[in-house]
């Protein structure tokens, strides 16, 4: 008897044991959270909004105790990107950071099939996705005024007292063309209001990367049309302006990210001026965050923009406070810039299809592509 007594005794034993371990494992798999990003054309560091999703999600990732990792196609094909996104769900990554008009494709081939997973989509748009796709529950992408951003560039380089201007775009996309028009918006308004003659060349590169061609392009800005400013705007082309910038002491506005400190390294300290950011790392930070601890999850496509004239560093668009170079236009000036559109004093038009109707105080020259 004492026998089959200690039996059942060893037996219900091991039946805990087991029970409490399998439970334990089941707690463990559910903590566990790890997440991925998959690069676009670019690297990490490539000064835009790459670098801005890789530092926001490596930031948040840290102070949260959570993997994360980025992968970088190998080539530049759809293939490509969609084996990148496989590889990060085959090593049970749970959610991937997807920067860049050119996932949309990839997310449409891979989302649907992968349910658990979360796609967060950044700077991508309705139309960079195949036609006729409808996002799955587990795709959330974040868009954004750019062309506030813009304009809060132009506005203010123009009241800090630059009055020859360009803009170089990289292809003409949808980002490209806003973050342009609202500079010609910001620009023009600034000229209405110090009633002053402002030119400002305008151009799309038709690559999102600087070389030699374009370089010259834009060297030629400063040396005949006597450009004192240029906004480049896409990816890795801002290296022509600055390149351009630096050979002829003139100055130029970043985009995406702030620039200023790269540009200051590799070319000349203080000609980026200011730049024309979208809040992509504070995207990342705050809907990693939300999802994380509070399961909120806003399916679907979102556009994001000005959120706070007290805070503007908390806004989605934004220019960059901590590397400041302006003097006349100030950051009491800025404050009180953003406070208008929230106040809906002023507005920036969306429109891509026309270029923007500017008044007699600006000399608009819109340039064919060049390549």
């Amino acid at each position: 008897m004492k026998k089959i007594l200690l039996a059942l005794l060893a037996t219900v034993t091991v039946f805990f044991t087991l029970v409490f371990s399998l439970g334990t494992l089941s707690i463990n798999k559910v903590d566990e959270f790890k997440v991925a990003m998959v690069t676009d054309f670019s690297d990490v560091n490539d000064a835009s909004f790459n670098q801005a999703c890789y530092e926001g999600g490596k930031e948040w990732s840290k102070r949260n105790n959570i993997k994360f990792n980025y992968y970088k196609p190998t080539g530049l094909s759809l293939a490509e990107r969609v084996k990148s996104m496989k590889l990060a769900i085959d090593r049970g990554y749970d959610v991937i950071l997807c920067p860049g008009f050119a996932l949309g494709e990839a997310i449409a081939e891979v989302a649907p099939k992968h349910k658990d997973v979360k796609f967060i989509g950044l700077d991508i748009t309705q139309e960079d996705f195949p036609q006729g796709f409808t996002l799955t529950d587990n795709i959330t992408v974040y868009n954004y005024h750019e062309e506030i951003a813009g304009y809060l560039a132009g506005y203010a380089v123009v009241k800090e007292g630059f009055r020859r201007l360009g803009y170089l775009g990289g292809m003409a996309s949808a980002p490209v063309i806003k973050f342009g028009y609202g500079y010609v918006q910001g620009v023009d308004a600034a000229a209405k209001e110090l009633e002053e003659n402002i030119y400002l060349d305008y151009v799309y590169g038709g690559q999102f990367y600087g070389d030699s061609e374009i370089n010259m392009y834009i060297d030629n800005w400063y040396k005949i049309n006597k450009t004192e400013i240029v906004f480049a705007c896409g990816g890795s082309i801002y290296t022509s302006v600055a390149l351009a910038a630096k050979n002829n002491n003139g100055y130029m506005i970043g985009v995406d990210s702030d620039q200023a400190p790269i540009i200051d390294k590799d070319y000349k300290p203080g000609i980026c001026v200011t730049s024309a950011m979208k809040g992509i790392k504070q995207t990342v930070i705050d809907k990693l965050e939300a999802y994380y601890r509070e399961g909120k999850w806003d399916q679907g496509i979102q556009k994001l923009g000005l959120e706070s004239s007290e805070y503007p560093e908390h806004n989605y668009v934004q220019l960059p406070l901590e590397t400041w170079r302006m003097e006349n236009f100030t950051i009491d000036d800025y404050k009180s810039l953003i406070e208008d559109f929230l106040q809906g004093h002023r507005h920036a038009s969306e429109e891509i299809d026309t270029e923007p109707e500017v008044s007699s105080y600006s000399h608009v020259t819109y340039h064919k592509p060049i390549k």
